[in-house]
């Protein structure tokens, strides 16, 4: 019980300093090119921080561990937006977006009710789902690259600076993030045999809450950075990452996937609930002490439940 303890730990020590290391070293990038924070924060910082859930995926399923697989997504996408939204709308008063980022919201929210339709019936994901899925993730992508770039000064000496060894360290900090999280998922699954929990159960509380850490982080740096749009970008991008790739994933290897089967009434439609309520919290553009600590407190509430 003592080593899986500390291999739990040692992982979520590596995950975030490879997050801290990726979301550096990506503002860099977006100064360098001048891409929007919003979609730096959907396409680079985003997929970097979602690898822990790609890699705890992949290492459930070679474990035929498919309720932790649906735990992850779901926990995941419930703990960015409660946990990591929390945090992220405590330190600012009112959000400022841009009125070109309205239709990604939109996504994100025609996104979150297809996959709960999924996940609220009785459907049993195969190939042709993963097409749709893959299908619909290449509009997005497609719309957002045509938006026009920021038109802003860069921020950065770019003679002192290699783009490729910029890259590199992006690079290395991925790696680090796909393997500690491989090793948090085996130490995890033992954890469920020690306390007798449900595989769903440690995938939505301790493998979610684990591999949203990088997220917790990426946050954090991009409010101390004054970047809030990166960090919309962030929860916006796992959230679609997590949705998309999880489910692709699982599909590619194990042929099909039903959630319906894995999930439980609540965290279905708590899955719903925090997707709309973070839609309408973005579009009204609304902060604050209050709204963060009411987030967190519903987060620390939902977890504990889970146990009881």
């Amino acid at each position: 019980m003592i080593e899986s303890f500390i291999g739990v730990l040692i992982s979520l020590i590596v995950l975030i300093w490879s997050c801290d290391l990726a979301i550096k070293n990506s503002i860099i990038v977006s100064q360098i090119y001048k891409i929007r924070p919003i979609l730096v924060g959907i396409f680079i910082i985003a997929i970097g921080t979602s690898l822990p859930e790609f890699a705890a995926t992949f290492q459930a399923l070679k474990l035929n561990s498919v309720g932790i697989v649906a735990g992850n997504l779901v926990g995941s996408n419930i703990a960015n937006i409660l946990l990591v939204g929390g945090i992220m709308l405590y330190p600012i008063s009112k959000l400022v977006t841009e009125e070109r980022d309205k239709s990604t919201f939109l996504f994100f929210l025609i996104f979150s009710i297809t996959f709960f339709f999924f996940i609220i019936f009785n459907f049993n994901l195969g190939y042709l789902s993963g097409f749709f899925l893959f299908g619909i993730l290449c509009v997005f992508i497609f719309f957002e690259v045509r938006k026009p770039i920021d038109d802003v000064s860069t921020k950065v000496d770019l003679k002192n600076l290699s783009t490729y060894i910029i890259f590199l360290k992006i690079l290395l900090a991925f790696v680090a993030l796909f393997y500690s999280s491989k090793y948090f998922i085996v130490y995890a699954k033992n954890l469920t045999s020690i306390f007798g929990v449900a595989e769903t159960t440690i995938g939505i509380t301790i493998v979610a809450f684990g591999t949203s850490l990088p997220e917790v982080i990426a946050t954090i740096l991009s409010i101390v950075k004054k970047q809030n749009n990166l960090a919309i970008g962030n929860i916006l991008g796992s959230n679609i990452a997590n949705i998309f790739g999880i489910t692709i994933i699982a599909i590619l290897i194990n042929g099909s996937i039903n959630f319906y089967e894995l999930l439980g009434y609540v965290d279905k439609w708590l899955f719903l609930a925090t997707s709309l309520l973070f839609f309408v919290i973005i579009s009204l553009k609304i902060a604050g002490k209050l709204i963060s600590l009411s987030l967190i407190l519903a987060y620390i509430i939902y977890f504990t439940f889970l146990y009881l």
